[in-house]
């Protein structure tokens, strides 16, 4: 396991650090690294692993806060007897909220040093997958195949069995539900502090940072981890909401049956299907925002597709919007 904590460190010795809304960035920015960096690796890094350097980097996290609020609590001390001396102090040492209850109000600047800070994290986590790794082939006896985790009955393959996608797609009709549960809180639908000009009501698609934002009142949107794919990879400007299905049907692409990662034909909605619970088509009539059958491809970019989320927030978002809603798209 990495020890965050030297790393972390380094970027708080930044000038900017003495800001918790800062450092709540650079914390933010460290753990969707270590998640995609540990999604990525293959084999796959087992989900207990991925909660094991989870909790190490939030550990971490809390000594350095603890360290700042001792920081903190000094300085205020050292200014309160400055002030008992002159006799203008009547009042208890007050303490500052912790970072993460502050809400970011105005945008993370990162410099130099503390991107070669959040390098050096990547490449620790590569460190470690590639640790974990050789312990789980040597584990394995002489002259016999390590074996697989067990999955989920869920996740049963289709009688009609197709290739599977290495970018982590699922098959059609394979049922990844389960795997919502394990999603990183990072993508999970949370109240988040947004300032933006747009009115509220308006869904704004970060393609990047793989968020999707529903703009609420008084500086404050709904995020919602989403899964980028090849079919919107160039979409972008100001776009409607045009229609809304629930549990909709689906067909395979030519390009996915030529490769086989599906059969031909129409498959009907309902779990397994690539386009999940819910359906959000836009106005271009080409691009859509959906929900899916491959829950663990959130946060990440795929071949085929649109923006998709997993069938709890699509339906959440179903919910809240309406035909003629404004989809902005970064």
């Amino acid at each position: 396991m990495v020890d965050y904590y030297p790393i972390l460190a380094k970027a708080m010795g930044a000038p900017e650090a003495a800001d918790p809304q800062w450092r709540r960035g650079i914390y933010d920015r460290a753990r969707q690294m270590l998640v995609r960096e540990l999604q990525a690796r293959r084999p796959p890094t087992p989900r207990a692993a991925i909660a094991a350097e989870q909790a190490a980097l939030d550990a971490a996290i809390r000594r350095i806060e603890l360290e700042m609020s001792r920081a903190t609590r000094r300085a205020v001390v050292r200014d309160d007897a400055a002030d008992d001396q002159a006799g203008d102090i009547a009042a208890t040492i007050s303490v500052e909220p912790e970072p993460d209850r502050v809400p970011i109000a105005k945008p993370v600047r990162i410099g130099n040093a503390t991107w070669i800070a959040l390098a050096c994290i990547v490449a620790a986590i590569g460190a470690g997958a590639y640790v974990w790794a050789g312990r789980t082939h040597k584990a394995a006896p002489a002259g016999t195949e390590a074996s697989a985790p067990a999955k989920p009955a869920t996740a049963a393959a289709p009688a009609t069995a197709v290739a599977t996608a290495k970018d982590g797609d699922l098959p059609p009709g394979v049922d990844g539900s389960a795997a919502a549960a394990d999603l990183s809180y990072v993508f999970r639908r949370q109240p988040t502090f947004y300032r933006t000009l747009q009115p509220v009501g308006t869904v704004i698609v970060d393609k990047l940072q793989h968020f999707l934002y529903l703009i609420q009142p008084n500086n404050v949107a709904l995020r919602y981890g989403i899964g980028l794919g090849g079919d919107c990879a160039d979409l972008a400007g100001l776009r409607h909401v045009a229609n809304k299905a629930e549990w909709p049907p689906w067909q395979a692409t030519d390009d996915m049956i030529k490769r086989k990662l599906a059969k031909p034909g129409t498959m009907a909605g309902g779990p397994g299907n690539p386009l999940g619970a819910r359906d959000l088509e836009l106005d271009d009539r080409i691009s859509r925002i959906n929900g899916t059958n491959a829950p663990k491809t959130i946060g990440t970019s795929v071949i085929f597709g649109c923006i998709r989320m997993v069938n709890d927030d699509i339906v959440d978002l179903y919910n809240r919007v309406k035909v003629g809603t404004p989809v902005v798209v970064n």
